[in-house]
């Protein structure tokens, strides 16, 4: 694993901490479901069914709009099952980057989508992303 990737990783994992519950984490680029960063157990492999959930739901500027709208994009999605959340956001800053979060159910859901949206916000910011062309 190379350095950049790690520090690429403990960025990822110092914007999340303020999210309730996080169990695991990925940070995508889109379109292409590069696996760029992730927190929480498990290994890249565990990850990579979040990054293909984050190209299906956000993965082409075009697939969800709506022309009679404009160019309206989709940039956040965030499912809710008895277990778990998934939230999946699209960079605001940066459209190619995609955060996907799992996080327990005990949190609030506005909650955990406004720490998610910080955390978000946060990376895009404050860490240095050109070597992946974003």
């Amino acid at each position: 694993m190379s350095a950049k990737v790690t520090s690429l990783d403990e960025a990822l994992g110092s914007a999340c901490e303020s999210v309730p519950g996080v169990r695991i984490g990925a940070l995508a680029l889109l379109p292409e479901g590069l696996l760029i960063g992730g927190i929480g157990a498990g290994t890249a492999l565990d990850r990579e069914p979040l990054v293909r959930s984050a190209v299906r739901c956000l993965g082409t500027s075009s697939a969800l709009a709506r022309t009679a709208r404009g160019a309206a994009e989709f940039v956040e999605f965030a499912f809710v099952s008895e277990e778990q959340l998934v939230i999946i956001l699209r960079g605001l800053v940066r459209s190619r980057l995609a955060l996907v979060l799992v996080c327990t159910r005990e949190s609030n859901l506005a909650f955990v989508l406004s720490a998610t949206r910080q955390a978000l916000n946060v990376i895009e910011t404050t860490t240095d992303l050109a070597e992946w062309g974003v």
